[in-house]
């Protein structure tokens, strides 16, 4: 019988369709004792088409590709600088908390203005916790303009640009603050008062996005001063760790300021509790106090608010009378605090209180107190009509406008602030310095209040509707301005 052979075509097939390597197994402890033996591994062709010298070229151009993109995303949406903080993340925030801040379940429209406040401060936290913080990337030559650098209280401020209280109420977020741009020269934390409350009840912040403006009444929520000094003194035990420093060393130093960031100052907010009668100075002064005893240890300045509109009875602490003498025991309370460079004490007052008198008592009570400063000036309950000027307008800002209180914050604020400062500048002289808060929008708006007298311009509003990135576009003008233009 004749032998059957295999197709020499099948073979051949089998060879260029299924291309094998011979892979000699490793011998085991059972050896053989006739012959060793090799057996065949078959590799797919798949992996062999990967193993191609062109193919290795693409997938190295394509993961290139991959982790650039990876790498540029990174980049783009931590500076602080990108568009996309600005003409995206803001009115994205504004569209997704577009509620009420009351519980659908209990009849409200979800979450709003406050909840978005609170998401953005919260992802700030993550992302630096994380090493991921915001920051403004490239070159910073504003930093080296002698025009924008500020002497404060002894300290050397690169810019002039402060961050207003009520941002950060509860001293959760100061590094990722700083961190996002060397703009910024001064943080205001606050308002802190000595027990923990609530505030008042929501809806509490309502968005007048057509002038950019904002009405407030959360009437100072706040942790506590208990609370409040626990994180203030973790961030100066994880300083001190990181520099091989002992908590006392910190607080001991000359060169080390409250807020742990070179030629930058953190400034604490206090008030008084709601439950505190306006009547009962004694009461009132150990409020205040008590902030300043638990508090003052961690901060460069401390701001004493007597001019909030949403706590009942607050601005009537602005007499004269009754302002001297609670100025004058926080300033002696404050010489008494826990750290070798004392907390220099800044008053918080009214734009309501824009009467000749007004700013004569309270520039008296400053003098007599040994005050260091005035920030000129809080929200106003005014309603100037022109915030509702524009055509564009919508039913729901006219709303909000006539029917809600609280204090309204915004470029409308502008000429009242620069009136004021320019008030106060030729009623203090040299005893104290200015602080300019209200309506920066621009670095012409921090150039029209220095030349009033301020020597600290600050802002909150403006960063709420044009992002992250706006202290340092403020700075930028602000350079090109002293420069001419350029």
């Amino acid at each position: 019988m004749p032998s059957i052979r295999p197709s020499p075509s099948a073979s051949l097939i089998t060879r260029i369709t299924c291309p094998s390597f011979r892979v000699p197994l490793i011998p085991t402890t059972g050896t053989l004792p006739h012959r060793s033996h090799t057996r065949t591994r078959s590799v797919s062709t798949k992996a062999y088409n990967l193993n191609r010298p062109g193919n290795k070229a693409r997938n190295g151009v394509v993961g290139g590709i991959i982790v650039g993109a990876i790498g540029f995303s990174y980049l783009y949406f931590t500076d602080t600088r990108s568009a996309i903080h600005r003409y995206q993340v803001v009115p994205l925030l504004r569209w997704l908390y577009s509620g009420d801040d009351i519980p659908t379940e209990a009849g409200g429209k979800g979450p709003g203005a406050e909840k978005a406040h609170e998401v953005g401060l919260k992802a700030l936290r993550v992302l630096y916790d994380l090493g991921f913080g915001l920051r403004e990337r490239g070159t910073h030559e504003y930093l080296e303009s002698g025009e924008l650098g500020v002497e404060l209280f002894g300290h050397n401020l690169k810019t002039p640009l402060a961050i207003s209280a009520g941002l950060d109420k509860h001293a959760e977020c100061i590094d990722p603050l700083f961190n996002i741009s060397p703009a910024i020269s001064l943080l205001e934390i606050g308002c802190i008062t000595p027990l923990p409350q609530d505030g008042n009840p929501k809806p509490r912040m309502f968005r007048l996005p057509t002038s950019n403006s904002i009405i407030n009444r959360y009437g100072f929520n706040s942790v506590g001063a208990d609370t409040a000094a626990v994180r203030l003194r973790s961030r100066v035990r994880r300083y001190a760790l990181k520099h091989g420093l002992t908590e006392r060393e910190v607080l001991d130093s000359t060169e080390i300021p409250a807020s742990l960031w070179p030629n930058r100052l953190l400034a604490v907010q206090i008030g008084k509790n709601k439950a505190t009668a306006e009547t009962d100075m004694e009461a009132v002064k150990r409020d205040y106090i008590t902030c300043v005893e638990k508090l003052g240890r961690y901060a460069d300045i401390l701001v004493v608010n007597v001019s909030s509109p949403n706590t009942p009875g607050l601005r009537s602490l602005q007499k004269r009378e009754s302002l001297q003498e609670l100025l004058t025991a926080v300033v002696l309370t404050a010489q008494k605090a826990d750290r070798k460079v004392k907390p220099k004490v800044v008053v918080k007052v009214s734009p309501d209180s824009d009467g000749v008198e007004d700013i004569k008592d309270v520039s008296a009570a400053i003098k007599f107190a040994g005050v260091t400063g005035v920030i000129v000036a809080n929200t106003t309950v005014k309603r100037p009509l022109n915030v509702l000027a524009s055509p564009q307008v919508s039913e729901e800002e006219k709303r909000v406008f006539h029917k809600e209180i609280g204090g309204l914050s915004g470029p409308i604020l502008l000429p009242k602030m620069l009136e004021l400062v320019e008030g106060y500048s030729k009623e203090l002289g040299e005893n104290a310095v200015v602080f300019a808060s209200g309506g920066i929008t621009s670095g012409q708006d921090v150039q029209e209040a220095r030349k009033r007298g301020a020597k600290i311009v600050m802002g909150y509003t403006g960063m709420v509707y044009d992002g992250v990135g706006f202290f340092g576009r403020i700075a930028g003008e602000i350079k090109r301005i002293v420069d001419g233009g350029k």
